[in-house]
């Protein structure tokens, strides 16, 4: 894994926990996905909306 995108991807996280959010490990993973265009920005949004669809 690039050392960069790593830290990079952390230091969202971090400022967006510092905020007062949580941030799943589910969402985490999402993050991560589209950051090594594993995949698109719109599929996860997709993905969270889905989730939360079914869970409602």
């Amino acid at each position: 894994m690039d050392n960069n995108k790593e830290r990079a991807i952390n230091n969202a996280i971090a400022s967006i926990e510092m905020e007062g959010f949580v941030i799943t490990d589910e969402q985490r993973e999402l993050v991560k996905r589209v950051v090594y265009k594993e995949i698109s920005y719109k599929e996860a949004l997709e993905s969270i909306k889905n989730k939360y669809k079914q869970e409602n």
